[in-house]
């Protein structure tokens, strides 16, 4: 098995990646091997971490076994229906290999932290998948409650506090689990037979989605502008979650005592080192309310901070912030230029709390399931974003309007996410809490792999080489 890929290809059962979707960075003579000859219909293939090692590598198709026949060459990129002209060529692959070709450009796999591979029999034998990202469900891959055995070894970017491998019962990071840890001195694990697991139960043929977290220490700058919230003192109880670390520090950007602000202990964020921190946390309104707007000395910085690979997270933000102009306005205008909306359009708008719904991709993210089930009804909601640009993914909405309650946003290296969670008294922030907790943990899962103080390179260091076997 490679550990440093140069190419990551996925191949998937029917058009625009639907359907069952397996992981390949090995030739395959047959495609019978991964219950996919001649299935094939859509494909993604990524630059994979060992890419810059020969930059010249393209994916190559054949029509028969043992790499003979027609052939479909494709560099890095994304190829939703393969059926179609140019191509011609869906349901017609039936084996697969890597050559050097023209120099490509693709999309980026990420970082590895870990190889997994399922087999659906014990001694790693019977039908194989290669995993390298979380997976929400096992359906995906077409091996739902059919993993026996699995093999873990160190990725090109392994972190040097180690990994937890979360394998789940159900989808979406659901039911009873099992981790498999993977420390500092450690290089591989093998599990031989699920059956066998030192636990009360088997967990054989009921793996129905698996969970990588990859462990460290992660810088948190909390940002206040309204005290009414109780945020900050929930965040810093929470120094250690699911073995990751978290480091805080709390800054008040209000200065006004009317605005429930206060003049004594407020700084301007621009005063703030944003590079010092992983992930930048603005509390309920902490950029601005009633008429106010508390970051316009930051806008560039925050902005500058996401691009560069840091992660912002914002609860509910209040839709009475007035643009300085404030000529011909007769409601007050949302400003978040702290965001990129010039680039990409967002508004908030006034709404009462609501019953939602999480998305699919919300899902997939597992910040509403791990480390806890959250129950997003019970959650007290806020003023909503609203937003008809396709780059927002949108992971909770209203049941009433489908107004986006939680977003998700890539800009440059980083991400903004958010979540209209009401914190205003001691009551709601503790039904919060539980999200609080799951959401520091999702932050950190983007930050570990985007935040330019979380290096990627140069893990390779051990001090020792082992291979446990549980047998």
């Amino acid at each position: 098995m490679a550990s440093t890929p140069r190419l990551v290809v996925e191949v998937f059962e029917h058009v625009n990646y639907h359907g069952r979707k397996i992981t390949l960075v090995e030739s395959i003579p047959n495609t019978t091997e991964i219950g996919a000859q001649d299935v094939i219909s859509s494909i993604k293939i990524y630059q994979g971490p060992g890419f810059s090692a020969s930059p010249n590598y393209k994916a190559i198709f054949h029509e028969h076994e043992k790499y003979k026949g027609r052939r479909l060459v494709l560099a890095p990129g994304f190829y939703p229906n393969i059926h179609e002209i140019p191509y011609n060529f869906g349901d017609a692959i039936t084996s697969i290999s890597f050559s050097p070709a023209a120099h490509p450009t693709p999309p980026v796999y990420g970082a590895v932290p870990v190889v997994i591979e399922v087999f659906s029999d014990v001694d790693f034998s019977g039908r194989r998948s290669l995993l390298m990202r979380d997976v929400s469900s096992m359906f995906e891959i077409g091996m739902n409650d059919t993993i026996s055995s699995v093999r873990i070894q160190r990725g090109p970017n392994f972190p040097f506090s180690g990994c937890h491998i979360i394998f789940y019962e159900h989808v979406n990071f659901e039911g009873r689990k099992i981790n498999i840890d993977l420390n500092s001195r450690e290089f591989k694990k093998s599990v031989r037979n699920l059956r066998s697991l030192p636990h009360s139960q088997s967990f054989s043929d009921i793996i129905s989605s698996i969970k990588i977290v990859p462990l460290g220490v992660f810088r948190v700058l909390i940002v206040v502008g309204d005290n009414q919230t109780g945020e900050p003192a929930v965040l810093q109880s929470l120094t250690a979650l699911e073995g990751l670390e978290f480091q805080y520090t709390t800054v008040h950007i209000n200065d006004n005592p009317d605005n429930r602000g206060d003049s004594n202990n407020a700084v301007k964020l621009s005063n703030v080192s944003l590079s010092n921190y992983d992930i930048i946390w603005f509390t309920w309104f902490a950029t601005g309310h009633d008429g106010e707007y508390f970051v316009e000395d930051a806008d560039d910085a925050i902005k500058d901070f996401v691009r560069k690979g840091g992660v912002v997270w914002t609860s509910a933000m209040d839709n009475h912030i007035i643009r300085p102009d404030g000529v011909n306005i007769t409601e007050p205008t949302w400003r978040g230029d702290w965001m990129p909306v010039d680039r990409h359009p967002i508004d908030v708008v006034n709404a009462e709390d609501a019953n939602v719904t999480i998305t699919e991709d919300g899902q997939k993210t597992g910040m509403f399931t791990w480390p806890h089930k959250i129950n997003v009804d019970n959650l007290v909601t806020d003023d909503h974003w609203v937003t008809n640009d396709p780059s927002y993914r949108k992971l909770v909405v209203r049941e009433d309007n489908g107004g986006p309650i939680g977003i998700q946003l890539q800009w440059g290296d980083g991400y903004y996410v958010g979540f209209a969670v009401d914190t205003r008294d001691a009551h709601r922030t503790a039904v919060a809490k539980p999200l609080i907790e799951n959401t520091l943990c999702y932050l950190a899962s983007l930050a570990w792999q985007t935040s330019p103080r979380q290096p990627l390179k140069g893990r390779y260091r051990t001090n020792q080489n082992s291979d446990i076997i549980f047998e």
